[in-house]
């Protein structure tokens, strides 16, 4: 980017540059205001209120005060700053989703201790079992989704695979899998 800031202070390159007329600076903010598909004769329509070309003036302006460069510095400028605005709103969302699924993770926990497992006959297990294979899919999305999160990745490579469980939803799982026909 050729944004033109320097130790002295200067203008970045869409400010109104030194000795830029007040005039000819506002219609360059006009020109500015049609985005990255901007043209001089767009912005002279809007100058205009209608139709027409730019005038053999406004195409002097338009050269000497290096619009085109300008603009393009004004875009990259703004681009910048919405790509780490997305970061940050993506780190945000991020931080704000990983706390909600610990908070759900540690719920579950608190379920399974107090549903004392070690304890149940097998009649009990069973009948806990639709419960407790929907609290171990739940717990393998929560972790699932924070390696995704950790990653940074729209969605895990093939190659990835399923996270691994912790050792106590594996525990349940096998403990409960092998009893159930």
């Amino acid at each position: 980017m050729t944004d033109r800031t320097s130790s002295n202070n200067s203008p970045k390159s869409w400010e109104q540059q030194p000795g830029e007329p007040p005039k000819w600076y506002g219609r360059f903010r006009t020109y500015l205001r049609l985005g990255p598909s901007r043209s001089l004769a767009g912005a002279y329509r809007a100058w205009t209120g209608g139709q027409g070309r730019p005038s053999q003036t406004a195409r002097k302006r338009h050269k000497e005060w290096r619009w085109e460069e300008r603009g393009f510095d004004w875009d990259n400028a703004n681009h910048e700053e919405k790509v780490a605005f997305e970061a940050a709103h993506e780190a945000e969302t991020r931080e704000r989703n990983n706390h909600l699924n610990g908070k759900i993770f540690n719920a579950i926990n608190v379920a399974f201790d107090v549903a004392d497992l070690e304890n149940l006959s097998k009649e009990e297990a069973r009948a806990m079992l639709p419960t407790l294979r929907g609290y171990l899919n739940t717990i393998s999305d929560l972790q699932r989704r924070a390696k995704q999160s950790s990653q940074d990745h729209d969605h895990l490579s093939a190659s990835s695979g399923w996270p691994v469980l912790d050792e106590e939803a594996r525990k349940i799982l096998e403990r409960y899998n092998d009893d159930e026909e």
